[in-house]
């Protein structure tokens, strides 16, 4: 298996980019892919059909459609939130900024989503405690509800909205990433380019109008079974394959300690430096109490059957704590493999190192498993 995973990776290298970016289509992970997003975009559809409550007109009531009927358990909170919070840009940009300038910028999502969960526990259940009570489903309702103000209800409604729509942007850039690998982003006409993401959000939006907050749940379940794969896969296989942890951890600190001639200073730290301290724990800390003030982290807790599911899933959520920081080390194990990253004009971009991390190394059909996994992440 080995030898054969070995093998199909130096026969997926030789059809990466050249030096100007451009890059044949890889056409059996193009399919994988496409076949996966029909997948999923079935089961969103078919979302509207799950658990609906006759006597609640169906999801014609805000409960039923905005918050899936307020009746999620443990194990679909689990995957719904896992979902929300661990998106397609989480997998692309954490290993990129490893594999760009080191671990301060990159391995502070880590202990940020471990202090974050913690919070959760205490203090998102009594949220869930007191919308639940009164019928709050956005934190505007709760925000109103609690000060009895219009005018500040609508302030925290418009800056839910106006700090939602750059985190969607940066899905875009997690989809755009996956594209530009599997030889989609060198068509020189702007709209065809980017076609392949109007669909994709076509789609998305069609299938959250009819089936709500039950669509990216059921689709979460998919996109997380396909994440654990890809990512428990190339742990096990790449640092074998490329001579072990501290080999890759000694590529990474030749790397990141090179002078940039830019700046004159180092392109980073394989472990944070005592200047980087502050900056470090003042990013993570940050991070973490912010959020659950995303609207959609707070729609996912507000789907709960009850207050104890939040606080299982504070317990068990940290599962992904570990799972990205695997995921974050691919950044360096794409410093030790030679990865080379090159976008559709000929320049290095940091985004695509993962995505093109695993098709140089894996064989393409297990490369559009993961790259798969990530696009969808971003529908979630």
């Amino acid at each position: 298996m080995t030898h054969l995973l070995s093998l199909a990776g130096h026969v997926a290298a030789a059809t990466g980019p050249d030096a100007h970016g451009n890059r044949p289509v890889n056409w059996i992970a193009l399919i994988v892919v496409i076949v996966l997003f029909i997948v999923v975009a079935v089961i969103g559809f078919l979302a509207s059909r799950w658990r609906t409550d006759p006597s609640a007109r169906g999801l014609n009531s805000l409960d039923e459609w905005g918050l899936g009927g307020r009746g999620f358990g443990t194990w679909v909170t689990w995957f719904l939130l896992g979902g929300d919070l661990y998106t397609a840009y989480t997998f692309v940009a954490v290993p990129a900024a490893m594999w760009a300038s080191g671990a301060v910028s990159g391995f502070f999502a880590v202990p940020y989503t471990i202090v974050l969960y913690p919070i959760v526990f205490l203090l998102m259940s009594r949220l869930w405690s007191v919308s639940h009570r009164h019928g709050y489903v956005t934190p505007a309702d709760f925000v109103g509800g609690r000060y009895g103000s219009r005018w500040l209800s609508v302030a925290v409604a418009l800056t839910g909205i106006i700090a939602t729509m750059p985190y969607i942007a940066l899905q875009l850039v997690g989809i755009k990433a996956v594209l530009t690998v599997l030889g989609l982003g060198s068509n020189t006409n702007p709209f065809m380019a980017d076609l392949p993401l109007i669909i994709a959000f076509v789609v998305l939006a069609a299938y959250t109008y009819t089936g709500g907050l039950r669509a990216p749940a059921l689709i979460a379940i998919v996109k997380d079974i396909l994440i654990y794969i890809a990512i428990i896969v190339a742990i096990a296989y790449l640092p074998a394959h490329f001579g072990g942890w501290e080999s890759i951890f000694g590529a990474a600190e030749k790397k990141l300690s090179t002078v940039n001639p830019a700046t004159g200073n180092p392109f980073g730290a394989v472990i944070p430096g005592a200047g980087s301290f502050n900056a470090y724990w003042t990013l993570a800390l940050g991070s973490a109490m912010a959020l659950f003030m995303y609207p959609h982290s707070v729609t996912g807790l507000l789907s709960t059957k009850s207050r104890n599911t939040i606080r299982r899933n504070a317990m068990v959520l940290p599962l992904y704590s570990l799972l990205l920081g695997f995921l974050a080390l691919l950044g360096y194990v794409a410093i030790k493999a030679g990865t080379q990253p090159i976008d559709t004009n000929g320049a290095i971009n940091a985004q695509l190192v993962v995505p093109q991390l695993f098709l140089d190394s894996f064989p393409s059909w297990f490369s559009g498993i993961a790259l798969a996994a990530i696009a969808i992440g971003a529908l979630v």
